[in-house]
C-alpha cells in the first residue's frame, strides 16, 4: 500500500513550508556582523572603564577574593587565580599574569571587532570573559551575562561572514546562506524568552501593578541619578510606566516578529533600556540591550535581489526559486 501524498495545499503543508522558510531561508550575515561588532565595543569601552580597579579586584588579595569569591562566586568554572596558578610555574609573576589576562582578553574583543580569526577571537573572549565573571562575582549583572551568552553565540554563528578581515582577506562568497538564518533565528529566540519570562516575573509582583517598585529604584542612592521625589505627587505616572514597561517585554516575544509592529515594539524596547541607562545609570546594560536588539531585529538580513539570484545560480534577471512565494513570506517574517 502506498503512502498518501501529502496534499502541497493541505494546511499542514503550508505550516511545514512556512517554518521551513523561517528558519533555513538563506539570509545575509548584516544582522550578524552588526552584533558582532557592537559587542566587542560596548566590551571594549566597558574594559576602558574599568581597568583602573582591575588589580583591585582580580589580584590574589583582591576585592572579591578569598572566602568572600567561594562564598558568592559559582561553583564551576575558571577563575583567575587558577590561571595565575597555571603560569605561576613558568615564574610569571602574579602582576604580569594578570596584565597578560587582560591584554589578552582587549586583543580578543579587538579581533572579534574587527572579523579577524573571529572564531578563535571569540572563543578567547568567551573564556576569558567567563574567567573575570566568576573572579568577581558580586559585581556581576545583567550586562555581563547578556555578553556571556552572546559572546559564546558568537563562536558558532557565522558572525564574521560580512563585514570582516576574514571575509576580505579569504574572498568568501556574500552569498546568503541557511546558516545566517539559523544563527539568526536562534538568538532572536532567545530575546523572544528572555523578555518574556522577566514580564511574566515582574507581573507576579505587587509593585509592578501599583508603581511603586519604580519609584523606589529611581530613589535608591545607588540608582539615583535625579531627584524623582515629584513622581509621589504623580502616582499614576509611575504606576503607567510600570505597567507600560510589562507590556512592552510580555508582548515582545509576539509584536517583534510581525512587520507591521517590528518598528513599533522596537523603538519602545530601544527607549526602555535607554530609560534605564540614563535614569538608574545601568549605562552598559541598556547599551549592550540596545545592540542586541537593534542588531537581531533592526536590520534586515534579506538578500537584495542580486544576491538571491547569486545564490540559486541564475544571472540577475532570470526566474530564482528565492524570489518565489517562499521568499516573499521570509520577507514577511
Amino acid at each position: 500500500m502506498e503512502a498518501p501524498i501529502l496534499d502541497d495545499s493541505s494546511p499542514r503543508a503550508g505550516a511545514c513550508r512556512a517554518l521551513d522558510v523561517f528558519l533555513f531561508a538563506p539570509a545575509t550575515a548584516r544582522p550578524l556582523a552588526a552584533l558582532r561588532i557592537g559587542l566587542a565595543s560596548v566590551l571594549l569601552v566597558q574594559a576602558a572603564v574599568v581597568h583602573a580597579e582591575f588589580f583591585d579586584w582580580f589580584s590574589r588579595d583582591g576585592l572579591f577574593q578569598g572566602d568572600l569569591n567561594r562564598a558568592f562566586g559559582p561553583t564551576f568554572g575558571p577563575r583567575t587565580g587558577d590561571l595565575l596558578a597555571w603560569l605561576s610555574p613558568l615564574g610569571v609573576g602574579e602582576a604580569a599574569a594578570l596584565r597578560a589576562i587582560g591584554a589578552a582578553y582587549v586583543v580578543a574583543l579587538v579581533m572579534l571587532g574587527l572579523g579577524l580569526f573571529t572564531r578563535a577571537a571569540a572563543a578567547l573572549a568567551w573564556f576569558l570573559h567567563w574567567t573575570l565573571m566568576n573572579s568577581a562575582a558580586p559585581l556581576m549583572y545583567g550586562v555581563d551575562q547578556y555578553a556571556h551568552i552572546f559572546l559564546f553565540y558568537a563562536i558558532w554563528v557565522p558572525v564574521g561572514r560580512a563585514a570582516s578581515l576574514d571575509a576580505l582577506i579569504s574572498g568568501a562568497s556574500r552569498a546568503p546562506t541557511a546558516g545566517a538564518r539559523v544563527g539568526l533565528r536562534i538568538m532572536q529566540i532567545h530575546l523572544c524568552i528572555s523578555y518574556f519570562a522577566s514580564g511574566v516575573e515582574k507581573a507576579t509582583l505587587l509593585d509592578w501593578w501599583n508603581g511603586e517598585l519604580i519609584f523606589r529604584a529611581l530613589s535608591l542612592p545607588d540608582y539615583r541619578r535625579f531627584d524623582m521625589s515629584w513622581l509621589a505627587q504623580y502616582p499614576a505616572l509611575a504606576q503607567l510606566a510600570c505597567l507600560a514597561t510589562l507590556v512592552v517585554e510580555i508582548g515582545y516575544c509576539v509584536f517583534i516578529w510581525p512587520r507591521r509592529t517590528r518598528r513599533l515594539w522596537l523603538t519602545a524596547v530601544l527607549g526602555l533600556h535607554l530609560g534605564i541607562a540614563v535614569f538608574l545609570g545601568l549605562h552598559f546594560f541598556g547599551i549592550i540591550m540596545c545592540v542586541l536588539n537593534f542588531a537581531l531585529f533592526g536590520i534586515s538580513p534579506e538578500p537584495r535581489p542580486d544576491q538571491a539570484a547569486f545564490f540559486a545560480g541564475t544571472a540577475p534577471g532570470e526566474s530564482s526559486t528565492l524570489t518565489q512565494p517562499g521568499m516573499r513570506r521570509s520577507k514577511a517574517l
